[in-house]
């Protein structure tokens, strides 16, 4: 007795012995059920390829898309006198901003930066003389050691130390916890730059943790510079 695929059970029988030739046995074909479950395996097969190949063909390039993440500066102040520039950060930091100077053909003055466009602009219009202006991590096609990296700056890391300073500049939380909300945001960063493939993204890690807070900064300015130094890092980075 045999179980085919159809699902029904067929029983040979053969005569008698000596009464005569047999009638031949009725059996289904078996190359027609092994056909099936080839074609089967194959049609299978087809379909792992068709959703795998992809990632496949990802790590064997060694290339994984960032998908970009634009931000904004709250730029307080212009200048194109390095003195001029470095005055102007010092009057920033003393208000609370981030006193960081960006050069792009001329020294911006940040105090702060954002990843909305609204939050940026309506800090602009209520502070005499600012701007804002976008900075953006472009797409692009990197290792996963880098876009693991580049994603935690966008993200993680971004959000945990805005929240600090905010939560700090509204008085709900002490200098030593926004402190230490940066240094933990850093460490995982840190951890994140040691298998990172880009010298120049690796580097901006390991400079801003080298850093520290320096005469007639606060706390909360040391927090915003660090975060618009490291986002100003990735940038310049990834080819800004």
């Amino acid at each position: 007795m045999k179980d085919y695929p159809s699902g029904a059970y067929i029983i040979s029988r053969g005569g008698r012995r000596g009464s005569g030739p047999r009638s031949p046995r009725r059996r289904p074909s078996r190359a027609a059920g092994m056909l099936i479950v080839i074609l089967l395996l194959l049609t299978a097969g087809i379909c792992l390829l068709v959703l795998f190949m992809p990632k496949l063909s990802e790590r064997a390039d060694g290339n994984v898309n960032f998908k970009g993440k634009t931000f904004y500066f709250l730029s307080v102040a212009t200048a194109t006198d390095r003195s001029e520039a470095l005055m102007g950060a010092q009057n920033a930091r003393e208000r609370g901003g981030a006193g960081y100077v960006f050069n792009n053909g001329s020294y911006r003055i940040i105090a702060a930066v954002y990843d909305r466009e609204s939050d940026a602009k309506t800090l602009a219009s209520v502070n005499d003389g600012a701007d804002y202006f976008p900075v953006a991590l472009p797409p692009l096609a990197c290792s996963e050691s880098d876009r693991l990296l580049l994603e935690c700056i966008a993200g993680e890391f971004f959000t945990s130390v805005f929240t600090a300073a905010t939560e700090l500049d509204r008085g709900n939380i002490s200098d030593s916890a926004a402190e230490f909300a940066l240094l933990k945001a850093l460490s995982k960063l840190e951890k994140l730059a040691q298998n990172a493939d880009n010298a120049a993204l690796a580097r901006t890690v390991r400079n801003a943790l080298e850093k520290d807070i320096t005469v007639g900064m606060s706390v909360l300015s040391f927090v915003r510079y660090i975060q618009v130094y490291v986002v100003a890092g990735a940038y310049e980075a990834c080819g800004g």
